[in-house]
C-alpha cells in the first residue's frame, strides 16, 4: 500500500463571502481519523499510514460537503471551499395538544458505567449517540437531556445530530442548521432548548453528540479510565445497561458502530 505521511494542512472558507468557516467535520472516510476547523477555518491533518488513495470529506450542517483524496490535499495550506446548502425537509403539521412527555433514559442510573471521551484532542469529531423512538405521530422537540457523569474541563462545545437510521445504524442527517451549545457544568442533568429550532419528527431516530473544543482543564477533576494507571480528562455520560442501543463513530468520517443492550443517559422532552 502506497503511503503518505505528511501532515495535510489547510482553510475551510463559505464560498458566498470567503470568510472562514469555524467547526467544520474533517475527516477520512471509514478510518478513526478527523478533525475540526479552528475559529479561522483553519485545520491540521495527520494522515500518517493512510493511503493516498483515501478520501477526506468535508462537512457542515448547511453546507454541500466536498471529498477529496489525500493526494489532491498533498499542498500546504489546501483553501477548501464549501457552498451553503437550502436543505429541504418535508412539511409535517403538529396539532399542538400541549401535552408533553419524555423519550429515551429518563432515569439515573445506580451503577456509574460510562461513555464519551479522554484527554484534550482524543475526541475532536468523534460521536456518541442513541437510538431514540418517537413514535408513529409526529412530534416536536423541546428540549434534549444528557446526564454527564465528569467533566474535567471549564466547559465542552457540543454539536447535536439527529439522523434517519437504515440497516440499524444512523444515516441521513435531520437537521438542517447547526445546534451546538456548552456544557459547563462538572456533573448531573443538562437541558438544551430545542423548542426554537422548530424540529418535528416521527419514528425510530439515531441522536448523538459530537465534541467539537474544550475550554480549560481542571486537575482537580481528572479520572482513571480503562484501568489506565495515570488520570486523565474526561467527558463521560452515564450508560444505562440491558436497554436499547449506542452509537459510536471515532472520527468525523469512520464507520459507525451500533452496541446493544447499552444506552447512554440521553431523553428528548417532546410536546405531541
Amino acid at each position: 500500500m502506497v503511503s503518505f505521511s505528511q501532515e495535510i494542512t489547510g482553510k475551510v472558507i463559505n464560498a458566498k463571502n470567503g470568510k472562514p468557516l469555524e467547526f467544520v467535520s474533517i475527516g477520512v472516510i471509514s478510518k478513526p481519523i478527523g478533525t475540526i476547523t479552528n475559529e479561522k477555518g483553519h485545520f491540521k491533518l495527520n494522515t500518517k499510514n493512510i493511503s493516498i488513495k483515501s478520501s477526506v470529506r468535508f462537512s457542515m450542517i448547511g453546507y454541500k460537503a466536498q471529498t477529496f483524496k489525500i493526494k489532491e490535499l498533498k499542498k500546504f495550506n489546501n483553501i477548501i471551499i464549501l457552498e451553503e446548502e437550502t436543505i429541504q425537509l418535508s412539511e409535517v403539521i403538529v396539532k399542538p395538544t400541549g401535552k408533553l412527555r419524555e423519550v429515551g433514559i429518563t432515569d439515573s442510573p445506580f451503577l456509574a458505567e460510562v461513555c464519551g471521551w479522554g484527554g484534550t484532542e482524543f475526541g475532536q469529531g468523534h460521536e456518541i449517540g442513541s437510538e431514540i423512538d418517537l413514535g408513529v405521530w409526529p412530534v416536536k422537540l423541546i428540549y434534549l437531556q444528557i446526564l454527564l457523569h465528569k467533566q474535567s474541563f471549564d466547559s465542552t462545545l457540543l454539536r447535536l445530530h439527529i439522523r434517519s437510521i437504515v440497516d440499524s445504524l444512523p444515516d441521513k442527517e435531520l437537521l438542517s442548521e447547526n445546534i451546538i451549545f456548552s456544557v459547563s457544568q462538572e456533573s448531573g442533568w443538562i437541558d438544551v432548548d430545542l423548542s426554537q429550532y422548530n424540529i418535528v419528527l416521527n419514528d425510530k431516530i439515531a441522536l448523538s453528540l459530537e465534541w467539537i473544543k474544550i475550554y480549560g482543564v481542571n486537575e482537580d477533576r481528572f479520572v482513571i479510565l480503562n484501568e489506565n494507571k495515570h488520570s486523565t480528562p474526561v467527558v463521560v455520560f452515564k450508560i444505562k445497561r440491558e436497554t436499547g442501543s449506542m452509537f459510536t463513530r471515532w472520527g468525523s468520517e469512520a464507520t459507525w458502530q451500533r452496541t446493544e443492550n447499552k444506552n447512554p443517559a440521553f431523553y428528548l422532552t417532546v410536546q405531541e
